[in-house]
């Protein structure tokens, strides 16, 4: 998916825009979430996964396709190890 794409997947309102941090980590992944817990991350041009260094910099990405909120979900290496599922990740939602 690239970055242009992310306004008509959340049109469909199934999908909403997501950035994805780890928890004790500065990189960020950029893309859209659907309501089954699946991830579509953006690609740049060449097709590798976008990379990002701060929530900031995901959300002026973001504000310029027009795009005023994302899903926030932050993984933790404890869920990894205690087995919690995708369902358990913390969520909230950011408007900006």
């Amino acid at each position: 998916m690239q970055l242009s794409e992310i306004k008509l997947a959340i049109s469909e309102q199934t999908k909403h825009p997501t950035i994805i941090c780890y928890a004790d980590s500065n990189h960020y992944l950029l893309g859209v979430g659907d309501l089954l817990g699946n991830f579509y991350g953006v690609r740049d041009k060449t097709g590798k996964q976008l990379s990002l260094h701060s929530i900031k910099q995901a959300e002026v990405l973001l504000k310029q396709q027009g795009i005023d909120y994302a899903m926030i979900e932050i993984q933790t290496a404890y869920d990894e190890m205690i087995g919690n599922s995708i369902a358990s990740h913390y969520h909230y939602r950011i408007e900006f």
